[in-house]
């Protein structure tokens, strides 16, 4: 069932992501230069956490990636 609970999961992701991507496009027509540049931080630390392991990569490399902080 570990391939039904991630298809749940990505739903819910995907979901809210088209409200993020909404809240994104009205801070750009409001021009919340600030306010965007703190959910581009973000935004880039989340794409690299979702970026899968490749086998073979090693274990310091993916440690370092998921230790992040997580601001904003």
């Amino acid at each position: 069932m570990k391939n039904g609970n991630a298809i749940a999961i990505y739903n819910i992701a995907a979901k809210n992501l088209q409200t993020a991507q909404v809240c994104v496009d009205r801070l750009h027509e409001l021009g919340a230069t600030h306010e965007l540049k703190l959910l581009t931080g973000r935004l880039q630390r989340l794409a690299f956490r979702a970026t899968p392991i490749a086998d073979g990569e090693r274990a310091e490399e993916t440690q370092i990636g998921r230790n992040l902080p997580q601001g904003g």
